[in-house]
């Protein structure tokens, strides 16, 4: 049973996820929504209210939440990209878990109830069955995998010693917005607008792609979700897809693109999320990416032509 009747706080709330997450509550929830992030503008708009905040500047941080009475937390605060986290450990470590013990703090000093937190099916590492559950042994294989799975126990901690529920959703390979959205898709599409060869190394590996929407379904089925409370959920669409099949894919919208394949780097491992969990306890299905993926390319294309044409335009007529 979802209980969204008391305001609910949103960090992170001006990123990626976040930002749709509090679009989406915006026009769902009754209660008032709380946005802090480093980059909000300060504002108030309906039933959101928005705080420009550090999530490390615990003496705001605290006065914020209290003076909004905040009963349930969404933390989006993270660095989620393998590489940057990889090129700069400590700022992986600030972001994915020394942030995380700063809301976990704030929560416990202020009485909030619940918290959802995105982890990441990088803390299952290099699995040998790629279908996974929420029960088999985690074994991250990268620095970003280590830090989430640090803050998972983070939270275990304070569900345990200070009686704060808690709901961790480990989300897949997301997709479904061009401008903001980092993977694999939307890299190879800018590579196709530009004319630009599609680089694969190997090809082969599996990867679970969810539409941004379900995402945000299942962060906002999550809220106050007493059957959620203490679990560890996969969030993805439960179907493996190659790399090779995205770049098939891209050039089903791009025939005129080639794509080069290089060896693998990391090995071909695959994975793809069991989502039994989702369905179950968030009654969220999500959209199967063979059907999403299409149709996001395609989207993304037809708004990007459209998107020179009028720069084109608007260069000559300047």
């Amino acid at each position: 049973m979802n209980d969204m009747s008391e305001n609910i706080f949103v960090a992170g709330g001006a990123g990626f996820i976040g930002s749709n997450i509090v679009k989406t509550l915006a026009k769902t929830a009754k209660p008032r929504i709380v946005v802090y992030d480093v980059n909000a503008k300060e504002k108030r708009n309906g039933n959101v209210v928005s705080f420009q905040g550090d999530v490390f500047d615990s003496e705001r941080l605290l006065a914020v939440m209290r003076k909004e009475e905040v009963s349930k937390v969404v933390d989006m605060i993270g660095l989620a990209s393998i590489p940057a986290c990889r090129k700069d450990p400590a700022k992986s470590f600030q972001l994915n878990v020394a942030s995380v013990q700063n809301v976990l703090e704030a929560m416990r000093l202020t009485d909030a109830e619940h918290l959802v937190f995105p982890s990441t099916a990088a803390v299952y590492g290099d699995v040998t069955d790629p279908k996974v559950n929420e029960d088999i042994e985690a074994k991250p294989t990268t620095i970003y995998g280590w830090h989430k799975l640090a803050a998972e126990s983070l939270i275990n901690g304070y569900a345990k010693d200070y009686g704060i529920d808690a709901t961790i959703l480990r989300v897949f390979n997301v997709y479904g917005d061009f401008l903001l959205e980092q993977g694999v898709i939307s890299a190879f599409v800018r590579m196709a607008l530009k004319g630009t060869p599609l680089t694969i190394y190997g090809g082969g590996q599996l990867r679970d792609f969810v539409h941004l929407n379900d995402v945000v379904d299942a962060f906002i089925n999550s809220i106050g979700n007493t059957s959620a409370f203490q679990k560890v959920i996969n969030v993805g669409s439960g179907v493996g897809l190659s790399i090779n099949n995205i770049g098939k894919m891209v050039l089903e919208s791009f025939p005129n693109t080639e794509i080069v394949y290089e060896p693998t780097q990391n090995g071909e491992y695959g994975i793809y999320a069991d989502v039994s969990e989702m369905q179950s306890l968030l009654g969220c299905k999500a959209l199967d990416p063979r059907v999403g993926v299409r149709v996001f390319i395609e989207k993304t294309k037809r708004e990007q032509q459209r998107a020179i044409k009028a720069s084109t335009r608007v260069a000559i007529s300047g």
